[in-house]
């Protein structure tokens, strides 16, 4: 039978002092384990979603809405890199809208790797007062931007709305809350079919924000609905339409803030994560678009204000969330299985937010990059309003079962150790006991003869690259 086995993740705690990318230094202290982040840019009014791709060299790219003056009205894009390590880039300003005549670019843009490997910036706006959406392209790897290209149909001229891109099956798709409902275009330039999808509960959608189910090459729109009921909803809306479907939370949300959506690296489903029930609950569930949800997890007392979702790799899906517990704040992460059906241990973080607008990111590497625009609160005021970076490690778990065997005062023990993220086998994990150490197999199981006294506990230690530490205490 299983022995007496507990597990936990290495934590850090005490004073953490967080670098940022325009060379200030914030620190914060916490008890427990602390959120360390880095500060993008110093950029992000109001509840603006950011727009983020991953290139094939395993980059993240990052664009967004900046005014180079610092005051309360976009001027720009600008962009910004994230290595597969975790290391920022230098930040470029992508396109500088000052000194464009009659009109200028404007909104919130999105991000998508064209099929040619290129990177497209979309964005609003009608310069010479022509209707958009417009567009700006990289193909050296965000180092350079090219001018800003009207890739419009001819029809969305919103310029205040945040453009949306995918790609799907090799075709761009372009989403914005416009014009009394969201247009959806296929295709870019003259001539492209550009549709108005509205529904009888939603008519005035702001915010919109863009997932791709792998499997099938729908796109799926997610957006907080100002109109009507109003609420957060999601819809496929290309290459054909499919039913509106609102997360089972409350209206009175706060429909201003975009909804996080995202689909899995391989097979089908877009997911959002919501409160089981908004303001009264610490339960987190994840809604699959076309129906359905799972359970995600809780924390004791964490009643939820800010959440989203990440793709992660191998199909997995990442789960954050925010709120606070007697006034300190809270941020939770946990990542799926490969079928979305169970959850790693729930990792809890302190960090304070004066104001929290988005959180998403992406986890196609395995850990999850996360991206948080808002400001953060300290002891002694706060840190700039802008978008902010962290990386955070999977959780894995583990259990141990040993076996006596041999004479009665020469007994040696059998140790089983079996390690697992999410329910899943976790193989090649390096597994470290009483000076001996070996890696999992394919079903995440490593076996130890040892030397010991019965009612004993022995210390365990479990690495994986690309995984947190992980202890584990057994009782022989």
């Amino acid at each position: 039978m299983w022995g007496d086995v507990r597990h936990r993740a290495l934590r850090w705690g005490g004073l953490v002092t967080l670098t940022c990318g325009l060379g200030l230094t914030v620190a914060t202290s916490a008890s427990a384990a602390a959120l360390r982040t880095q500060l993008l840019a110093q950029a992000g009014y109001g509840p603006a979603p950011i727009g983020f791709a991953r290139t094939s060299d395993g980059v993240l790219h990052v664009v967004f809405a900046t005014n180079t003056n610092w005051g309360n009205s976009a001027s720009g894009v600008s962009a910004i890199t994230i290595s597969p390590a975790g290391k920022p880039g230098s930040l470029v300003q992508a396109l500088t809208w000052t000194g464009l005549s009659n009109g200028s670019p404007s909104g919130v843009p999105g991000l998508a790797v064209l099929p040619s490997g290129a990177l497209q910036a979309t964005f609003g706006g009608s310069p010479g007062n022509v209707p958009g959406p417009w567009a700006i392209t990289s193909t050296d790897g965000g180092n350079t931007w090219s001018p800003p290209a009207n890739v419009g149909s001819g029809v969305l001229a919103d310029g205040d709305s945040a453009v949306g891109i995918a790609v799907s099956n090799g075709t761009p798709v372009l989403v914005a809350g416009c014009c009394g409902g969201i247009v959806i275009q296929q295709g870019e330039g003259v001539g492209a079919p550009t549709a108005l999808l509205t529904n009888s509960n939603d008519n005035a959608a702001t915010n919109t924000q863009v997932a791709l189910d792998a499997a099938t090459g729908a796109v799926v729109v997610g957006w907080p609905s100002n109109a009507g009921s109003g609420g957060l909803w999601f819809q496929q809306a290309a290459p054909t339409t499919g039913p509106a479907q609102k997360l089972p939370i409350p209206s009175q949300y706060g429909t201003g803030e975009p909804l996080p959506i995202a689909g899995r690296d391989s097979g089908p489903g877009v997911f959002a994560a919501y409160p089981a029930d908004y303001g009264t609950t610490t339960h987190i569930r994840l809604a699959r678009y076309g129906g359905g949800s799972v359970a995600v997890g809780s924390v004791n007392k964490l009643h939820a204000t800010d959440w989203g979702v990440a793709t992660s790799l191998s199909g997995r899906m990442w789960v954050i969330w925010y709120g606070q517990i007697n006034g300190k704040g809270i941020m939770a992460f946990t990542r799926s299985n490969r079928a979305v059906t169970r959850f790693e241990p729930i990792q809890r973080y302190s960090y304070n937010w004066s104001s929290l607008f988005t959180l998403n990111g992406d986890g196609r590497l395995g850990p999850l990059d996360l991206l948080a625009s808002g400001t953060p609160a300290l002891k002694n005021g706060q840190a700039p309003t802008g978008i902010y970076h962290a990386r955070v490690l999977p959780e894995m778990s583990g259990r141990a079962s040993a076996h006596a065997f041999g004479k009665p005062k020469q007994l040696k023990y059998q140790l089983s150790v079996v390690i697992t993220d999410a329910g899943d086998a976790v193989s090649g994990a390096k597994v470290a006991i009483k000076g001996q150490s070996a890696q999992t197999n394919a079903k995440g199981m490593v076996s130890f003869t040892l030397n010991g006294t019965a009612g004993k506990q022995v210390a365990i230690r479990v690495t994986h690259a690309g995984y947190r530490a992980l202890r584990i205490a057994a009782t022989l």
